[in-house]
């Protein structure tokens, strides 16, 4: 089988196509294995597997492995191949550990990234002065809201959480100006959700948006929309790859106004 995403070998430095070569001579074994066991078979260095990766246009290793792991599976009669997104059914749990970090780190990076730092700072204001801030999510999503709300109370925010649409569709009509309704959802397409989001809109609540689909119906009704990365449709337990910039984006948000709020949080702290 041959690296078919490599168009041309020419533009191939010497040890390049060493690794092209090693993982074409290799190839049943070398979708198995971590970088570090690559480089050390074809004689290089971590850094070259990781510059050969991303001349072909992956962001890392970890990209090309499951790309090239798929073109094996399509090529060969052995199913269920790919457990998880650059997670293999025959890696060991060292492999295992270095794709959900390699897959973490790449995430959080993109995260870091693209964030509005500016904006940061303006929903930390608005936090900070607010009469009340509802943490809202469901699902997976619900699990964060609810973090989120001891999180925030911790430092003196005036704050409270809903993990079900129903009760929040209930509430959301009682706020008011001055509170603030921070909305946890990937798709952004909860239609309860949404509908409350707009009756509260109406008596002034500012809306903060964490999701994915910033051109959802939540996002185009949000004040502040803080969006990341969705590639949860890539893997059949994707939802932690969302957990993690999303614990992300709070965690940030909350130690910049913990950073604001100093005072008052150690003196609660000594109580």
């Amino acid at each position: 089988m041959s690296v078919s995403l490599v168009k041309d070998r020419s533009e191939l430095t010497k040890s390049e196509n060493k690794i092209c070569d090693y993982i074409e001579e290799y190839m049943n074994n070398s979708i198995y294995m971590t970088v570090t066991e690559i480089a050390n078979g074809c004689g290089v260095g971590e850094a070259t597997v990781t510059r050969f990766c991303r001349k072909l246009g992956f962001r890392s290793f970890l990209e090309f492995k499951m790309t090239m792991a798929q073109e094996f599976k399509n090529n060969s009669s052995n199913d269920g191949l790919l457990v998880e997104d650059g997670i293999l059914e025959q890696d060991g749990v060292e492999s295992i550990a270095r794709g959900l970090y390699e897959t973490n780190i790449n995430l959080l990076d993109n995260c870091v990234k693209s964030l509005d730092y500016n904006q940061i700072d303006e929903i930390t204001e608005k936090i900070i002065n607010s009469n009340k801030v509802y943490f809202v999510g469901v699902g997976h999503s619900g699990l964060i809201a609810e973090t989120s709300y001891y999180k925030f109370m911790r430092c003196g925010i005036e704050c409270n959480f809903y993990r079900d649409s129903y009760n929040f569709s209930v509430m959301a009509p009682l706020m008011k100006e001055g509170d603030i309704i921070f909305v946890i959802s990937s798709t952004g397409n909860n239609v309860e959700i949404n509908s409350a989001i707009e009756a509260a809109k109406a008596n002034g609540v500012i809306i903060i948006s964490l999701t994915s689909n910033f051109i959802s119906k939540l996002g185009r009704n949000s004040d502040y929309v803080l969006s990341y990365m969705n590639k949860e449709k890539q893997t059949p337990t994707g939802s932690l790859n969302l957990e993690v910039q999303q614990t992300f984006i709070i965690d940030l948000i909350y130690n910049n106004v913990l950073r604001q709020n100093f005072d008052y949080t150690m003196t609660n702290k000594k109580k």
